[in-house]
């Protein structure tokens, strides 16, 4: 197991699945080597003001697979992720998404 505090992350896009919903793709991470399918790269609108976002501001998220337990779902994988990972993944996904046209 990895020390999450010391470990470097390096996240390449392997795939990039586009969704009805224009602000949600479905992506496939290859994550130091390992591939992380069923990941949801999306888009969110921030609703109130906070420390680091206002009210208006978009920013994005990064949602892992996830399980059913009971009445909640847990992940089945995870990896900390950071602003620079979350800014990296946006840029990969992009140029995918350009590449696709």
């Amino acid at each position: 197991r990895p020390d999450t505090k010391t470990t470097e992350w390096v996240v390449k896009v392997d795939k990039v699945i586009k969704t009805k919903n224009d602000s949600l793709l479905m992506v496939n991470l290859d994550v130091n080597g390992v591939l992380i399918k069923g990941c949801y790269f999306k888009e969110v609108t921030v609703k109130k003001d906070g420390q680091k976002y206002k009210a208006g501001d978009k920013c994005y998220m990064l949602d892992f697979p996830s399980q059913k337990h009971g009445d909640k779902y847990y992940p089945v994988v995870w990896f900390p992720v950071s602003n620079e990972i979350i800014e990296s993944v946006k840029a990969q996904i992009m140029e995918d998404l350009n590449e696709q046209k």
